[in-house]
């Protein structure tokens, strides 16, 4: 049976294309829909993110539902006190690290639990772990931290900068900005806490998202660096967790970074 992240649409049959203006989808009845997208916006939408207190409430909530075995302690432990950043992609959140579970380790655990969660905050969703089933240490999420950076388990208050590395209009490879600093659970975290954050990007206003972090791990026969990348499809309104090569240069994305 199938992960329940990797069902491609609400009918499990992934949205045909369609024009740039036209967005159709399959719903469960088996009829099509069809509406006119958006216009892309001209600045980062102002209702992006949650508060700290109503992300305290989702995690509360998880941690119940995923049987994570955090503790009140853990919880009253979180300083919820506002902060405000002058950067519109800069924001505090609760991010999660959790212990393995079964034949995943803690790393793959805590990116396989979060991408569910962000995945079950939009209509369709699609992940890279499909593609590699019958590989070698294949599975669900089969990826590593990078280099100096250290998984602790915890429930933590962390600032991201959702928009690190990132050049409107410039071509960036994530090769070159990787660090100890590089955000990994934490991305995943954002996107489960803050869906209208993933369907803002586009690439000019609110850039995609290399998760530089992570190290995929499959195939393992590859020769170059692979990273796992968030992506939203307008036309498919579909969330995908994609994987790259890291020393290719794009343009429209950034490399996320924890700053404190």
């Amino acid at each position: 049976m199938a992960h329940p992240c990797h069902l491609a649409s609400r009918s499990g049959t992934l949205a045909r294309p369609a024009p740039a203006s036209d967005y159709r989808f399959m719903d469960d009845a088996n009829t099509w829909e069809t509406y006119e997208l958006p216009p892309l916006s001209e600045a980062p939408p102002n209702d992006m993110f949650t508060p700290l207190d109503a992300q305290l409430a989702s995690v509360r909530e998880w941690n119940q539902t995923r049987r994570w075995g955090f503790t009140a302690e853990d919880f009253d432990a979180i300083d919820l006190t506002p902060r405000t950043y002058d950067n519109p992609l800069v924001v505090d959140l609760i991010a999660v690290y959790l212990k393995g579970k079964g034949d995943l380790d803690a790393v793959r655990h805590t990116a396989d639990d979060l991408w569910l969660l962000a995945a079950l905050q939009q209509p369709n969703s699609w992940c890279w772990d499909d593609w590699y089933w019958d590989q070698p240490g294949s599975g669900l999420k089969p990826l590593r931290l990078a280099t100096g950076i250290v998984h602790r388990p915890g429930v933590r208050r962390v600032t991201l900068d959702l928009g690190a590395h990132w050049l409107p209009g410039q071509h960036v490879s994530a090769l070159k900005v990787m660090s100890s600093a590089s955000a990994h659970a934490e991305v995943l975290a954002a996107a489960a806490h803050f869906p209208n954050w993933v369907r803002a990007m586009d690439g000019r206003t609110v850039p995609y998202t290399w998760l530089a972090g992570y190290q995929v791990t499959v195939p393992p026969y590859s020769r170059h660096y692979r990273l796992p990348c968030l992506t939203w499809t307008r036309y498919r309104q579909m969330l995908s967790l994609t994987s790259h090569e890291a020393a290719y240069t794009q343009f429209g994305w950034a490399a996320p970074v924890c700053l404190a």
